[in-house]
């Protein structure tokens, strides 16, 4: 009797310690990208007050509260438009080489521009969320429909990035039959979480999600008014 009391509470701390575990890494996971953003656009906002408001202060005869808010909205404005121009670029790519050449501060930068990368990219180049059976049948893979294509003969075919963890910007390209690939309805950000966190912000109802899409529940996610990547191949 005292054996099997042990035994229970050691199988209820376990299950306890895997339940705080696993829920305290999520909250960290969660956490550090609001705490990250909050740090980067305090600094950046206290940094432009500090400039601009002896400025103000001079012209106004007193500090208006919210200045460094609103310079702060053109710099990433103005940030945006540099990014854009070829000149802008060529100025961008200047100040980075110059920042790689910061011991510590070149390791931060280099973490932080991969992983905005990776989401850009995978952005600019998926369209879809999708299933596949891979390396063999019965695991599934998540992967990025990045185009889909249409022989003469009419079958179609769907260009398909398998991405690597944590980095989806880089994996296998494959290209696979239409019966071979399963949509979801996981949007983009969704399926780069779940890569990204390793599976750790997977939904808990994702393998329901995907019974329900094997079966066709789930079908291309349209805009109103907008066809499918197969009707338009089609139509061309």
């Amino acid at each position: 009797m005292y054996r099997r009391l042990s035994g229970r509470r050691a199988s209820l701390v376990n299950a306890l310690a895997g339940h705080l575990r696993s829920k305290l890494l999520l909250g960290v996971l969660v956490l550090i990208p609001l705490a990250v953003t909050f740090v980067v656009l305090s600094f950046i906002f206290n940094g432009m007050d500090g400039l601009v408001q002896p400025l103000v202060d001079i012209i106004f005869g007193r500090e208006i509260v919210g200045v460094g808010i609103g310079m702060t909205a053109a710099a990433v404005y103005l940030a945006g438009l540099l990014a854009s121009s070829r000149v802008g670029r060529a100025i961008i790519r200047w100040v980075e080489v110059g920042i790689l050449r910061i011991p510590v501060v070149s390791w931060i930068y280099h973490i932080v521009k991969d992983i905005t990368d990776a989401l850009s990219a995978v952005r600019k180049v998926s369209s879809r969320v999708v299933m596949v059976e891979w390396p063999k049948a019965g695991t599934y893979t998540i992967g990025f429909l990045t185009k889909t294509m249409v022989k003469d003969d009419g079958k179609t075919y769907h260009s398909v990035l398998i991405p690597t963890t944590p980095t989806p910007q880089t994996g296998l390209l494959a290209i696979m039959p239409d019966e071979e690939v399963t949509f979801t309805d996981l949007s983009v950000e969704e399926g780069i979480k779940l890569v990204v966190s390793s599976g750790i912000l997977a939904p808990d109802d994702l393998m329901n999600r995907i019974d329900t899409a094997a079966r066709g529940g789930a079908m291309p996610v349209k805009e109103p008014g907008e066809e499918s990547l197969a009707e338009a191949a089609r139509k061309r």
